[in-house]
């Protein structure tokens, strides 16, 4: 199921020279006891790039194979990181070869990157989530994995979470009082519009924008007929 855009990217795409698009990573090796690498590829006269708060680090890197075709089969990202200074290959004996740790990928226009006139840090498209499923090559120039959709993971047994029929298990964003703006960092619910709306479904001027996790809210913020990204399993318990 593909996520909705944010508005303002949805309607830069309807523009013949929309800008410079730009991809940002992050590496988040939380689940196998290790910090959260942001980086990226993009040229930024050899300066980090900051989008929404968060520093993305410029390194040598290729990630390739995230599009999805149209025979419905799963896309197999790769991704490969220069070693050259052996960094990658520490992560790696520390951390066992990476597998398991969760690879997104960020794409925004640079327009929208901090410092920029039109800086906007909940303007991007939906996040490509992959992790990371097996090395595939490790040598002295580079190391390369091959990353797979959650539930398409080698040894991945299903189900891997709580089946719940009306309450979304999905992250939601979360405001921050001393930058008066959301902070995305383990959001994983793609929203980010307006307007807002508290745990029971009103509209409110407050910006927190709390959400009830129902199938209501997500209509609230998705549009009645529109595409519903959220984590629950309506048919769950209903014999036909």
């Amino acid at each position: 199921m593909t996520a909705p855009q944010s508005p303002l990217i949805a309607a830069r795409n309807q523009e013949a020279e929309a800008g410079d698009l730009v991809a940002l990573f992050a590496l988040d090796l939380a689940a196998l006891g290790g910090p959260t690498l942001h980086f990226t590829s993009t040229q930024n006269d050899g300066n980090a790039i900051n989008f929404g708060g968060i520093v993305y680090t410029p390194i040598d890197f290729e990630a390739q194979g995230f599009d999805y075709s149209g025979t419905g089969g799963l896309p197999t990202p790769s991704l490969r990181i220069g070693n050259a200074e052996k960094i990658v290959s520490a992560l790696i004996a520390q951390y066992g070869d990476l597998v398991g740790a969760l690879a997104t990928r960020i794409r925004t226009y640079r327009r929208y990157l901090d410092g920029e006139a039109e800086a906007d840090p909940t303007a991007f498209f939906p996040p490509d989530v992959f992790v990371i499923n097996r090395k595939a090559i490790q040598n002295k120039v580079f190391v390369e994995w091959e990353l797979a959709a959650a539930f398409d993971a080698e040894g991945t047994q299903l189900p891997r979470r709580q089946v719940l029929r009306e309450i979304c298990t999905h992250r939601y964003r979360r405001f921050e009082e001393a930058t008066l703006q959301f902070d995305y960092t383990d959001a994983t619910c793609p929203y980010a519009g307006d307007p807002s709306f508290d745990e029971v479904g009103t509209i409110t001027s407050d910006p927190q924008d709390r959400c009830g996790k129902r199938i209501f809210d997500c209509r609230l913020r998705f549009g009645q007929n529109g595409v519903l990204p959220a984590r629950f399993f309506p048919g769950a318990g209903v014999v036909r």
